[in-house]
């Protein structure tokens, strides 16, 4: 009789047999890495968890959220391979043609990037000239805020982690610490008008005027992050100290007749 043919060639006569368990190791190792998206690409503590639409965890802290959510801005990249596009969940992008330039999210260019995949062609604010007017901007109008991207300083982070020859190359800036100085410039000035306003709020609480919000425009999410906690605190204390304040002013008001009908 003849001798059984194994269960596998029935369905696929011409394939080559399964590799062993070993040599299945080595083409896993070997083959190419898959393009998943890490929880903020610059950090030790980045996570790849998603909950719900947005991907925010309770556990990360709102700096982390807010680099999170800058992930999804729209770069433009200039690929040096060919492929179909790529469909995710928040949508799909592509196709990639070689030197064809196309958005994608922020994420994936600097993954991409830091494969030597593509070249990044910085956001128009990023340039020097960009830079520079926002500063003079800034330092001309003491109430106002340019209007930059809600999330430019993580742009900006990243950008500079995964692409500085690009930013260098394109963006009209001697080095990179120029780079980095002008965006330290733009935002010690923006830092300095929050002040002054969180001032001025306090200034109000002290005077028994209530504030019930604050309205500031064109403030960036990690300028706000930066504040929010401690605004809240002080007007808490403020709002908290104004009945017992209140109480002893009464309190001197009252004894004040008393202490001058003494001397008659």
């Amino acid at each position: 009789d003849r001798a059984p043919i194994p269960r596998w060639r029935h369905h696929r006569p011409h394939a080559p047999p399964p590799p062993a368990p070993a040599a299945r190791t080595a083409v896993a190792a070997a083959a190419p890495q898959p393009l998943t998206r890490q929880r903020g690409v610059s950090g030790e503590r980045r996570q790849a968890v998603c909950v719900g639409r947005t991907g925010l965890t309770m556990e990360a802290t709102e700096p982390e959220n807010n680099e999170f959510l800058a992930e999804e801005t729209l770069i433009t990249v200039v690929p040096n391979f060919a492929h179909d596009a790529l469909r995710f969940v928040t949508g799909n992008f592509g196709p990639f043609e070689p030197q064809t330039p196309t958005d994608v999210p922020l994420w994936l260019a600097c993954l991409l990037r830091k494969r030597r995949m593509c070249t990044v062609e910085p956001p128009a604010w990023l340039k020097a000239d960009a830079l520079a007017a926002a500063g003079d901007a800034e330092a001309a109008d003491a109430e106002a805020f340019s209007a930059l991207p809600p999330h430019y300083e993580e742009i900006a982070a990243l950008l500079l982690e995964a692409a500085p020859e690009d930013i260098e190359e394109k963006c009209g800036h001697a080095t990179v610490v120029a780079v980095r100085s002008a965006l330290e410039d733009v935002s010690a000035r923006r830092v300095a008008k929050i002040r002054e306003g969180m001032l001025a709020v306090a200034k109000q609480a002290f005077h028994d005027e209530t504030t019930y919000s604050v309205k500031m425009n064109n403030v960036a999410a990690m300028e706000v992050a930066s504040i929010r906690e401690q605004l809240r605190l002080s007007l808490d204390s403020f709002y908290e100290a104004r009945p017992r304040a209140a109480a002893a002013r009464d309190k001197r008001k009252a004894a004040a007749p008393a202490a001058d009908a003494e001397p008659a």
